[in-house]
């Protein structure tokens, strides 16, 4: 957490001190700050009044409101390193449509943290299926589907695989730290999801693409025009379990279109950063801690 030290208060870097991770950090105006670790939340010490939020505010958005409106507007300032920032406040509508926020209430930052080894049964799916399919990863908000991701994609830019993989970073949280590193990771910052995807196969021939929280129709079409490419996506998607996923329209498509050959659902087993995985292939089903 050293790299949020620059935005926090003093008193709420110390009172942070006394955790070895968090994994979410929610600050509101005057209000207490609280924190989520491991799947629960807990109520800080630290007061945030109205002063010290419009100058944690003034640090997130690095003192430039303007530059980061067409995020805002979206949900989110993009803060980097991996770190996401949600926001909350009082829209302003044209014609139906946000153009900005007047009044920011709330900022959620979630923490990333690097955990290696999570992946194995990612890799094994796609080297059973000589890495022909894809596999979309998915799971309530806040439980490490970005965690898993970059893992994966770390480990199979690496030796025995040694794949090119091209990842689609829109919120600019997904390629941080080791993955930099990687001569056979190729990343597509900030771009619209469908738009990397499409320059990726044009302009980079990786072996694999690699997404965050796909679900919108643009991102659908755009992955539905790859299926012909031979170019596997592994992603991931909000959803409680396959059946509830599923049941939405765009993810309807591409369930109905097998876009996917694996389905992962991942749960907290315990604090240790270990997942539980619920995976599903071909009609089968099978449970791996």
């Amino acid at each position: 957490m050293k790299e949020l030290k620059k935005y926090l208060p003093e008193g709420l870097i110390y009172e942070l001190s006394r955790y070895e991770y968090i994994n979410e950090l929610r600050i509101k105006r005057n209000t207490y700050v609280c924190i989520k670790k491991d799947g629960v939340s807990y109520r800080l010490s630290t007061y945030i009044s109205d002063r010290d939020f419009e100058i944690l505010l003034d640090k997130l958005l690095c003192r430039s409101y303007h530059s980061q409106i067409g995020n805002m507007v979206q949900g989110y300032i993009a803060l980097g390193d991996g770190y996401r920032v949600g926001v909350c406040g009082s829209a302003v509508l044209r014609d139906g449509v946000i153009t900005n926020l007047s009044d920011i209430i709330s900022v959620v930052i979630r923490v990333p943290r690097d955990i290696r080894g999570l992946c194995r049964p990612v890799c094994e799916f796609m080297q059973r299926t000589n890495f022909s399919q894809g596999v979309l990863i998915y799971s309530p908000p806040g439980v490490g589907k970005t965690t898993l991701l970059r893992d994966t994609a770390y480990t199979l830019a690496s030796e025995p695989y040694n794949k090119r993989i091209a990842i689609i970073d829109s919120r600019k949280e997904l390629y941080t730290g080791y993955l930099k590193s990687s001569s056979f990771i190729d990343p597509y910052i900030g771009y619209p999801k469908g738009k990397g995807i499409e320059l990726a196969i044009r302009t980079m021939a990786p072996d694999i693409i690699i997404c965050d929280e796909i679900g919108n129709r643009e991102e659908t079409d755009a992955i539905l025009d790859n299926q012909s490419s031979g170019v596997p996506i592994i992603a991931s998607a909000h959803g409680s379990d396959l059946s509830a996923l599923i049941m939405r329209e765009n993810m309807a498509k591409l369930y109905k279109s097998s876009v996917f050959g694996c389905y992962m659902g991942i749960s907290r087993r315990s604090g240790n950063g270990k997942y539980r995985y619920e995976i599903y292939e071909s009609e089968e089903k099978r449970i791996a801690t």
